[in-house]
């Protein structure tokens, strides 16, 4: 009978030792799925930002609406040439950059994704046990 009770209190903790260690695994799941959803937030703040800041370069080099042309004079002569070729070259450099950036901010959202599936079909594992 005291080998019998012996046994069971011996299984007893085993299984309790085993409960906490699943505890302590979920726990940290869930803390690192906590931190991998905030950075997502970040990169997509950056990448809403971002894209409006190259929507903004894009209407602006592509304007919808055309502009009557301004009346030149001595007061407010035509913009100089190579004024107008710098802006330009300028503005299309800037697409550039926010073009990449935004790409750059896509790829870093989706694999952040792939990682919070990937910890996400761990907890359910450990939460059907």
């Amino acid at each position: 009978m005291r080998l019998v009770s012996i046994l069971i209190l011996l299984f007893s903790s085993a299984v309790f030792a085993q409960q906490s260690d699943v505890d302590a695994e979920i726990r940290q799941l869930q803390a690192q799925i906590s931190s991998i959803q905030q950075e997502q937030q970040s990169v997509y703040q950056q990448f809403q930002m971002t894209t409006t800041l190259r929507n903004d370069e894009l209407h602006a080099a592509n304007p919808t609406v055309i502009e009557n042309s301004p009346v030149y004079s001595s007061d407010n002569p035509p913009p100089n040439y190579d004024d107008m070729v710098r802006a330009k070259a300028a503005r299309d450099e800037r697409i550039r950059q926010y073009t990449g950036q935004v790409n750059t901010l896509y790829a870093r959202y989706q694999e952040l994704e792939q990682q919070k599936l990937q910890l996400v079909a761990r907890l359910r594992e450990l939460s059907v046990r």
